[in-house]
């Protein structure tokens, strides 16, 4: 695992840790999870080192990950399982808009007044979502597997959307489909009070939103 950017404080700057960090640059860090872990938690304050990481590469080993991500869980600021409810909500909510049982409101409602909503913000967030769904007649999301709690107020998951075009040609979009080849989740991003702050698509392996 490789750390870029991270911030840690120096014997002699233990004492102004709290107000102005040392940032490590070039130095020799930690290349396997397990070692990041051990130099975290040698920090005198290490759940402030931990979210003073401004870049993380995701650990290739599933072992590496898992460890990783077992020390986000620790410090999250919302609970695993409120954030995993949290996801599992908007997919509803968005299910039931797109076969027409509600209207968008209840995903509206679910956001914060900064919400990045796939790119779309400000003024342009309800009626840009709302001609989307439009667009796409059915709209329906299938988890392939269950939400994975990957920041302090983050979770992603991969997914299936099914839909029918305007022309009534039905299409399937797998945000996992080794054919093409693709690799994406959806993540969500929260503000500490469960409100959404982003929802996008990246790349499954894209570096963790450390708060």
């Amino acid at each position: 695992m490789r750390i870029r950017n991270f911030m840690i404080p120096l014997p002699e700057e233990q004492s102004r840790w709290d107000s102005k960090p040392i940032r490590m640059q070039r130095k020799i860090l930690p290349r396997t999870a397990a070692g990041g872990v051990a130099l975290l938690l040698a920090s005198p304050t290490p759940a402030a080192a931990f979210l003073s990481l401004s870049r993380l590469v995701i650990p290739r080993s599933a072992a590496g990950r898992e460890l990783l991500l077992g020390h986000i869980r620790l410090y999250a600021t919302l609970p695993p399982e409120k954030l995993c409810s949290l996801a599992k909500d908007f997919i509803s909510n968005k299910n039931a808009a797109g076969q027409g049982d509600t209207s968008l409101d209840p995903v509206f409602d679910m956001c914060s007044e900064n919400i990045d909503l796939y790119g779309l913000t400000g003024d342009d967030v309800r009626p840009g979502f709302v001609s989307f769904f439009g667009k796409h007649q059915g709209l329906y999301h299938e988890l392939i597997e269950e939400p994975e709690v990957v920041g302090t107020t983050a979770v992603q998951y991969s997914f299936v959307k099914k839909w029918t075009e305007e022309d009534g040609e039905e299409k399937v979009w797998k945000s996992i489909d080794p054919d093409k080849p693709r690799n994406k989740v959806e993540r969500l991003e929260f503000d500490e009070e469960g409100m959404l702050e982003k929802v996008s698509v990246v790349e499954a392996d894209a570096p963790f939103p450390l708060q």
